[in-house]
């Protein structure tokens, strides 16, 4: 597989971005999902830095984030969440320590890839049952968070990058593969508004012809700053009935992390260490990715819901006129 990569340089230290997470213990997966699990988690989180369906571009060729961003003190213990079969350990972009990955196969056949790990924290027990093909318990000690070298929104951003692998190489959402977090607050909706050519139109309630819907918005968990898009984007169109845009189980594409991220998501929208702002085209499709709206001429009304993992909904409406 071919892992892009962009090297990033920050107070003279060099690393680089994945976003490309497929290894070698991906053809391991063979799991369906059907139903929500409940494992616990690999330790006590501070808060979600990234979802799997954040957008991030730090070189210009955006990509879906695959995983969840488990933020920790440094330092940090990893904990098996399901046991299984350890069948890998790897430096996934070779040479550099930040990216070494273990990676569990469970009794359901789901892969679970811890990335950012210490390679020198990578316990005994680990490293013997990958050569022996012994299974370890949930649980079981793996090693450390890495110490990462940057810093977003003023905090050190040391983090696990959980990634859970399905039949056919699909990731799955880690959130639903866990104990639902203690979360009361719904996601927000800023705006809702019109646009053109993947473009938003600020302040624009009247269009001529054909045009998008978007709607900005976020989610946060357990963090005031980290924006997160949220698990699921629905519509009602002049009161018609609910419209299910996206729903965050797994990505739009299941070969890779770069299909539909440019249809999804508006131009203006960003993800990286210092900004995170989220314009959702609500014409999305697979089908039709970005296929637009051929309304009749008069007043039009939609009713956006978003909706986070939990069940907190967040709805608000906009109305515009058709020339």
């Amino acid at each position: 597989m071919k892992l892009i990569f962009l090297l990033i340089i920050i107070s003279n230290f060099t690393f680089a971005h994945e976003n490309l997470v497929k290894t070698k213990a991906d053809h391991f997966a063979t799991g369906k999902f059907t139903t929500q699990k409940s494992h616990s988690w690999p330790f006590p989180l501070l808060s979600i830095g990234h979802n799997m369906q954040s957008y991030q571009d730090y070189s210009g060729s955006p990509y879906w984030h695959d995983g969840l961003d488990i933020r920790s003190l440094p330092d940090q213990n990893i904990y098996a969440a399901a046991g299984g079969q350890v069948v890998n350990i790897e430096n996934y972009v070779s040479g550099n320590h930040l990216y070494w990955e273990v990676a569990i196969l469970d009794d359901e056949g789901f892969v679970w890839k811890y990335h950012h790990v210490a390679k020198e924290s990578i316990t005994e027990e680990i490293k013997k049952a990958y050569s022996t093909r012994e299974k370890v318990s949930p649980g079981t000690l793996i090693g450390q968070v890495v110490k990462w070298p940057v810093t977003s929104y003023g905090e050190v951003y040391h983090h696990l990058h959980l990634l859970v692998v399905g039949s056919d190489g699909r990731y799955i959402n880690p959130f639903l593969m866990m104990e639902p977090l203690t979360d009361t607050i719904a996601p927000t909706i800023s705006r809702i508004g019109l646009s053109k050519n993947h473009k938003a139109l600020d302040g624009v309630t009247e269009v001529r012809g054909s045009h998008g819907i978007f709607v900005e918005t976020s989610d946060l968990v357990l963090h005031h700053k980290f924006i997160l898009p949220p698990h699921k984007i629905s519509y009602r169109l002049d009161q018609g009935q609910e419209k299910e845009v996206w729903t965050f189980v797994y990505l739009p594409s299941g070969k890779n992390d770069v299909d539909y991220i440019s249809d999804f998501y508006l131009k203006g929208t960003c993800g990286d260490y210092s900004c995170r702002k989220i314009l959702i085209n609500l014409n999305f499709s697979t089908n039709k990715p970005r296929a637009e709206f051929n309304l009749t001429p008069g007043q039009h009304k939609v009713e956006v819901i978003v909706e986070d993992v939990v069940g907190n909904k967040a709805l608000k409406e906009f109305t515009w006129n058709v020339l």
